[in-house]
């Protein structure tokens, strides 16, 4: 329940900002609007006022303006002329299609810097020096030569001064051969690594993590660790005979098969020794015991001129990285698998939801910054295409004809229509997997 309310939230907001765009920009400008609605479909219900139908629809993946004369050829009568969104100038028509997506822009713009006022609450490791505290065998690091203990201190010509730019370097450059500098024994090496392609995002992952003490956070009800009498603070120092020193080793033991293993944990200053046989989780596809790690977090709260800053290079690094995806896209880089659509919306709004608002508020920023910026793409159905129309409308000198806009619109609306199918499909493959 908590899923689907957020979610409704979510599209809820990001939606009506983007047709109060329109509708404010459409009544500035004198063009009468019949009617507003949240979601598409059979009307639910609503109130009309001014001459407009303010109205809630049944299908709420999406909304519209309807305004006085907008479609092609449609029949205006004389007094409606004025108020007539296709006898408008073309700079007028080109304002209110553009006044949608800058109004998700300015949403994000607004809830960046608040959310650094709110505070911010981020694993410590990341403002750390990049430090290895355990390379995943087999994977693209391991491969590389990177060993624990290894400070890693540039990728390409970038200087890496923590584990936050460490990781976003490689998620912008998956499956990219990458130079690597690293500090170990106090001398550089030097050598070359490619960074995977999450099949989940697209992004790259090297299989490096920080150092990750055994350290139990939380004991999951109904888990072989609960009723082995496991507690919060215990700290696992060995698994049979193989010593454990990284959380990593951990799940490596526990995860592969369902013998019963002898686990030894640090508690109060001594060494106790329980038996627990780990449980199949179907959802994970894994052995469990059930506990969760303890992490070290940091909460931070920006005044306001460092929060305007900091959301403004928030707002520009997210920017960039919605291009370089789309750019990977185009180039094959990375797989159309990674795209999501709603489902994956209502999942990752779900699980901000139960964070808390600071995450909630994050999530609408980032995809109403998204919603903008693709929207001002110039392809038809979207914005960006309507407001292509009206460039070549002031270079022809004339509006381009019936025809030509009737076939645009289905190509664009094929578009659309496929892409929907893909995402759809996605979503549903993760589920099943």
């Amino acid at each position: 329940m908590v899923t689907f309310i957020s979610f409704i939230v979510v599209l809820g907001v990001l939606i009506f900002i983007h047709e109060l765009g329109h509708f404010g920009a459409a009544k500035f400008s004198g063009v009468g609007v019949e009617k507003f609605s949240l979601g598409f479909g059979p009307r639910l219900f609503g109130v009309k006022r001014g001459g407009t139908d303010y109205m809630l629809s049944a299908l709420p993946l999406g909304g519209y303006v309807k305004m006085v004369g907008e479609a092609a050829g449609e029949d205006v009568g004389e007094d409606e002329v004025k108020r007539s969104f296709t006898h408008k100038p073309v700079a007028v028509r080109a304002a209110i299609v553009a006044a949608g997506p800058v109004m998700n822009l300015v949403l994000a713009a607004v809830l960046l810097p608040a959310i650094f006022m709110l505070g911010i609450q981020l694993p410590a490791f990341l403002e750390k020096e990049a430090k290895i505290g355990y390379a995943i065998p087999d994977g693209p690091a391991a491969k590389a030569g990177i060993l624990r203990g290894d400070v890693i201190t540039a990728v390409g010509e970038k200087r890496i001064e923590n584990w936050e730019e460490l990781l976003s370097a490689f998620e912008m450059n998956p499956s990219t051969a990458l130079d690597i500098a690293l500090l170990r024994d106090g001398f550089t090496v030097k050598l070359k690594l490619i960074p995977d392609s999450s099949t989940e995002t697209g992004g790259g992952y090297a299989g490096v993590l920080p150092e990750m003490i055994p350290l139990i956070n939380d004991i999951a009800p109904g888990y072989p660790a609960e009723e082995a009498g496991l507690k919060p603070g215990d700290r696992i120092v060995a698994i049979g005979n193989s010593s454990v020193t990284h959380w990593a080793e951990l799940e490596d033991l526990i995860h592969k098969d369902g013998d019963k293993k002898d686990f030894v944990v640090a508690r109060d200053g001594a060494e106790l020794k329980f038996e627990i046989t780990p449980k199949y989780n179907e959802d994970s596809k894994a052995y469990l015991i059930g506990i969760t790690r303890r992490e070290e977090q940091v909460y931070k709260r920006y005044g306001f001129a460092q929060a305007i800053k900091k959301g403004a290079e928030t707002g520009v690094d997210m920017t960039g990285r919605l291009f370089a995806v789309i750019k990977g896209l185009i180039a094959g880089k990375y797989s159309l698998k990674t795209l999501g659509g709603p489902i994956m919306i209502a999942q990752v709004a779900g699980k901000a939801a139960k964070t808390g608002v600071v995450d909630l508020l994050t999530l609408v920023a980032f995809l109403s910054l998204q919603l903008g910026i693709i929207n001002l793409l110039p392809i038809p159905v979207l914005d960006g295409g309507h407001i292509l129309f009206c460039i070549v409308e002031v270079v022809k000198g004339s509006p381009l004809s019936d025809r030509v806009l009737a076939v645009s619109q289905q190509i664009g609306i094929a578009l659309i229509v496929a892409l929907m199918a893909l995402v759809t499909y996605n979503d549903n493959f993760r589920l099943l997997n």
